[in-house]
């Protein structure tokens, strides 16, 4: 399975919300996938992966809000130097989810995701804030 960096962040608070059903059904889908196979290795992309499989920005296998300064492709790659992982880098779940546990804090996810449409949800914050016990 291929995720984003980005996406590590974004599945931490997923509430069901997303662009339209399809979007939706597709990162529950590989969100309890993950949560239940914690030994699975992941590819970690910068580009479109298995969850933007379902999203209505993915125009022929490439994003059409990934081309400029603080894009998604930046937020990929900022997450992922967070947490000391390389692009194409091939990790388990787990090992992800410990990761993202010892290194991200609410401060880093701020400064990394603040241009996200979704940030200002919360969902997000919470979803770390809930994984670090608090």
């Amino acid at each position: 399975m291929e995720i984003r960096g980005h996406h590590l962040l974004c599945m931490l608070g997923f509430i069901g919300l997303g662009y339209n059903e399809k979007f939706i059904l597709n990162m529950d889908k590989i969100i309890k996938k993950l949560n239940n196979k914690h030994n699975m290795w992941i590819k970690l992309v910068d580009n479109v992966d298995n969850i933007c499989a379902a999203c209505p920005n993915n125009i022929n296998e490439e994003c059409k809000i990934d081309s400029f300064p603080g894009s998604v492709k930046e937020r990929d790659r900022a997450v992922l130097k967070v947490l000391g992982i390389e692009v194409g880098e091939v990790v388990r779940y787990r090992d992800i989810v410990n990761k993202i546990s010892e290194r991200m804090t609410e401060e880093k996810m701020m400064n990394i995701c603040k241009d996200c449409e979704w940030f200002g949800l919360g969902y997000c914050l919470e979803g770390l804030k809930k994984l670090k016990g608090g």
